[in-house]
């Protein structure tokens, strides 16, 4: 048959563990809130004296002497092994949540360059493309006539007109 009394005094030693996590978790939060400090502290206090208060009861109703407290019993092994399991669940579920807060951020740092560097794709564009058409609506220069070297230069001799044909060639000198 279980005692039961037996069974919640010999959890001592995981209340004290849990007061040991409530005072390193106030450390970690007392110069950030105030409210969680106290909290902290609160629960600090409370399972200590309940860790105590399990002590010296189990010393009282005999479970155990002040001479043979340390060698712990299997029930408060379940105890302890409990309150380790769930602080480092809790460890490793903070870790992961960090982890994946800073993969958000990197992901959101890398879509804001992203996002820069299409928009300076886009200025750059739309500069060029004003440049263009900045190019193209002016009038095209008209080019100047240069006279040509040779015939500006000598007056132009012209042929005789060339002799009817129908009309003949008759000479008289007389």
């Amino acid at each position: 048959m279980v005692d039961w009394k037996y069974m919640l005094l010999a959890q001592f030693p995981s209340f004290f563990i849990m007061a040991a996590y409530f005072l390193i978790r106030h450390m970690m939060v007392r110069k950030t809130s105030a409210v969680k400090s106290i909290l902290w502290v609160l629960l600090f206090g409370v399972t200590l004296s309940v860790s105590v208060l399990c002590l010296f009861l189990g010393v009282h109703y005999h479970y155990w002497t002040l001479l043979t407290l340390f060698p712990l019993g299997f029930a408060s092994w379940i105890g302890i092994i409990l309150i380790v399991v769930s602080i480092v669940a809790r460890v490793v579920h903070v870790w992961e949540k960090k982890r994946s807060q800073e993969k958000l951020e990197q992901a959101e740092r890398e879509k804001e360059a992203a996002l820069a560097q299409a928009e300076e794709a886009k200025r750059e564009a739309q500069e060029r493309s004003q440049m263009e058409s900045l190019f193209s609506s002016a009038p095209p220069a008209e080019p100047t006539e240069l006279p040509e070297p040779a015939e500006a230069a000598e007056p132009s001799v012209e042929a005789p007109p060339a002799p009817p044909e129908n009309e003949t060639n008759d000479f008289n000198f007389f």
